[in-house]
């Protein structure tokens, strides 16, 4: 039996979009899939896990009301932080176990998700937990160029079908 996977979704590239839009609008009552596409403009199915990751990672509750920490993130000169803590939130696993988490590389990064989540790196599963963290760790820490070997390859940008 594997562990728990930590927070993840495919089309991570409209992550960084969607937070942009959400600094724009005002907070929702709850943040729907209604919300997402109509009022954030994020229409494709795969668009949809973002909604999972919001909660999974403490911006959103299980009903989808927006947290203290979705407060926090509407503010743009608090957005960074706020992000910044929703990881610590969401890959408390990875933390845990390896505090540095906020400077490793992509390929280290990919062999402790490996470790945890018992799975093979190649599987894309685990390239998009990889991607999803690192695209929130950019977001969290803007003054931090990405690593050459951070780079998303452009398989990884595809969205699920």
């Amino acid at each position: 039996m594997t562990a728990e996977y930590p927070p993840f979704m495919y089309g991570y590239g409209m992550i960084g979009k969607a937070f942009a839009k959400i600094q724009e609008r005002d907070v929702p009552a709850i943040f729907s899939h209604d919300y997402l596409r109509f009022t954030l403009g994020f229409d494709r199915e795969s668009d949809r896990a973002f909604i999972a990751l919001m909660k999974r990672i403490g911006f959103l509750t299980a009903e989808g009301n927006p947290t203290a920490l979705y407060q926090k993130l509407h503010k743009p000169k608090n957005a960074s932080a706020a992000i910044g803590e929703a990881l610590k939130i969401g890959y408390a696993m990875i933390y845990a176990k390896h505090p540095d988490a906020d400077t490793i590389d992509r390929k280290t990064l990919a062999q402790w998700v490996a470790e945890f989540t018992g799975q093979d790196t190649a599987l894309a599963s685990q390239r998009a937990i990889c991607g999803t963290f690192l695209t929130l760790r950019e977001l969290a820490n803007p003054s931090l160029k990405p690593r050459a070997d951070d780079r998303r390859k452009s398989v990884e940008r595809r969205g699920s079908k």
